[in-house]
């Protein structure tokens, strides 16, 4: 039992603690951001790096075409994606260890795999994880002859990515947003040449591929004889995505999706789901604990040498462990997402270890990520339970701080002081009042890109130098990417399901009305919307509802697509006879739907950078 004067003398010493750390935070030495000691270096391509990434690269990824025999029958084929393949030679065919994301990409390495390894014929096909699994067509002459190996959740995983409105998301309605965020962080807006160039590769959209479904599940610690070869798998565990990781007993080879190229990504600043560093950290500890000689990673290079794959994997695994326990200590401690950005202390021997190198994330971004998924977005700071709207803000503290000219002036000064993440704070302030200024712009911009310069994670260095490149109109970053019209078509009543996350409700508070879908060439399949003051509800069998729909609107797919991306509205639609009112008002039906927000289409979509 805690008495009073105990409960009392407890709080004294959290309080000092926490008072304590606070102040070992405020007193490290100051970040790459904040003044701290920089080299910058020029790579290959003209990018203005932080110069420890030229070293690190090289140690992290296949940085040009390479296919390497690391033992006898076992091939990397790196370099030519951003994933490595692996190629297993058996009696009278190969395996092949994931494939490629276009098809283009999977002529490549397939052609590649003909030339330097083998004209065996690819008889199995195994995947790590939904990745890279999206060329698998182009390997073989007749898709029945292959065994197609993977997880048992690949085959629902990929289609959902296909069919989905947008980048993989675990609420499919906001894929549009995490779409553009994804192409931020994989340079579609840096240039291929010059200082703000990218040294990753851009995601490719859009392209030909050639998936093959897997035709074998497998379970975990499931055992086979393939081409000669023993084969164990294990399907527990989990990084980026539920993986399939092989196991070779006779040549001491594993093949993973668990050894990332650097620190491992515990988040991504395109937006992801919750990964958990203890389930990501188990699965390394049982690649570990089967003591293999050879470590074959779906990113980085392979891992030779027994002692050297124990050396690695654990220092990997204790990234994993120190992050996070020392998250939930600094939590402890009182801190919020803001102080433990710098709470993490890395021993020198994490710290410089290669495999543990911030080339893609960067650890100040993974320790705010455990903190919402543990606590919540409320850090118990009482101040921030009714903030005032950031413009208002804005507003407040530039008058405070005695008006634009001397705000602006401080921000110079953070910038020639190499303080840019206090600059870009105070940029900000006035920036929010006048986001068109362009002097506030520019130097928003020279303090975003002095910091992409610095900063070791591709990740960070896409998001801070493409918001560079808008501010300065030299490229346009969409707030949202819409889906394909052809997704929309295939699964138009989902897209009804999502249209209803559009509603306004203030403009729809007084409306009560029923709508329904048929959609005529989907075998007359009805879904409905309920609008009703406020929402709308999503209907999936309107016959089934308990009320009757007020207004029909029969049609065929296409037209639904360009309904929901308004490049057509609905009278018009009505007019040309796209769309057949079986029942209701014209008047009262256009007006329900004009109560959803429309995608701006061509150019009007594309947001100023301002807005997000």
């Amino acid at each position: 039992m805690i008495t009073k004067q105990m409960n009392k003398t407890l709080m004294v010493l959290l309080t000092l603690a926490g008072t304590a750390i606070a102040t070992t935070v405020s007193a490290e030495v100051p970040s790459r951001y904040m003044g701290g000691p920089v080299e910058l270096a020029t790579a290959d391509n003209g990018a203005t790096v932080n110069a420890k990434l030229i070293e690190a690269y090289p140690k992290c990824w296949y940085t040009k075409p390479t296919v390497e025999e690391i033992v006898d029958g076992v091939w990397v084929v790196g370099g030519y994606s951003i994933a490595n393949i692996i190629v297993i030679e058996g009696d009278d065919g190969l395996i092949v260890y994931d494939v490629g994301d276009t098809k283009e990409e999977g002529e490549h390495i397939y052609a590649a795999i003909r030339e330097k390894i083998s004209t065996k014929p690819v008889k199995v096909i195994m995947y790590s994880h939904s990745h890279y699994a999206l060329a698998g067509g182009v390997f073989v002459d007749d898709p029945d002859k292959v065994l197609v190996i993977g997880h048992p959740t690949l085959n629902e995983t990929v289609q959902n990515n296909l069919s989905g409105g947008g980048a993989p998301s675990v609420i499919p309605e906001i894929g549009p947003i995490l779409s553009a965020r994804a192409l931020i962080q994989f340079s579609n807006f840096m240039p291929e040449e010059g200082p703000d160039a990218s040294l990753q590769a851009k995601l490719q959209l859009g392209r030909p591929i050639a998936f093959l479904p897997v035709t074998k599940t497998v379970e975990n610690e499931e055992v086979m004889n393939l081409l000669g070869h023993k084969v164990q798998f294990f399907t527990e565990g989990l990084s980026d995505d539920h993986n399939l990781t092989v196991w070779l007993p006779e040549k001491g080879v594993v093949l993973n999706n668990f050894v990332f190229p650097g620190r491992p990504n515990i988040y991504s600043l395109r937006g992801v789901v919750y990964r958990d560093p203890l389930i990501w950290r188990d699965a390394l500890k049982m690649i570990r604990d089967l003591q293999p000689e050879v470590v074959l990673n779906s990113h980085a290079p392979a891992i030779v040498g027994k002692d050297h794959v124990m050396e690695v994997l654990t220092g990997y695994m204790d990234h994993f462990t120190l992050t996070y326990d020392q998250t939930l200590r600094g939590i402890l401690y009182g801190l919020g997402p803001d102080d433990l950005r710098n709470f993490i202390y890395f021993p020198k021997h994490l710290d410089d270890m290669s495999e543990n190198t911030e080339i893609y994330g960067e650890t100040i971004h993974f320790t705010e990520a455990i903190f919402n998924y543990a606590v919540g977005w409320f850090d118990g700071d009482v101040t921030k339970i009714f903030k005032v709207a950031p413009k208002e803000e804005a507003d407040r503290m530039v008058k405070l701080m005695g008006g634009k000219s001397k705000v602006l002036t401080e921000a110079r000064t953070a910038l020639e002081k190499k303080e840019f993440a206090w600059g870009t704070q105070l940029v900000q302030y006035v920036y929010l009042q006048d986001p068109m200024d362009k002097e506030v712009r520019q130097l928003k911009a020279d303090l975003l890109r002095a910091m992409g310069y610095r900063a070791m994670g591709s990740i960070p260095r896409a998001f801070l130098l493409s918001e560079a490149r808008a501010l300065e109109g030299k490229v346009e970053i969409p707030r949202l990417i819409p889906p394909q019209p052809k997704l929309i078509a295939a699964r138009p009543g989902t897209f009804v399901d999502y249209f209803r996350v559009r509603i306004d409700p203030k403009k729809s508070e007084n409306t009560d009305l029923v709508m329904e879908f048929v959609f005529t060439d989907k075998g007359n399949q009805a879904v409905g919307l309920h609008v009703r003051r406020g929402i709308a509800e999503f209907i999936p069998v309107p016959s089934e509802y308990y009320r009757k729909s007020d207004t029909v609107l029969q049609l065929d797919s296409d037209t639904w697509s360009e309904l929901y991306l308004s490049t057509v509205d609905l009278k018009s639609a009505i007019d040309s006879g796209k769309v057949k009112l079986a029942k209701g008002d014209v008047s009262k039906t256009t007006e329900a739907f004009d109560l959803f927000d429309r995608y701006q289409p061509g150019k009007n979509y594309k947001v100023p950078p301002y807005s997000h």
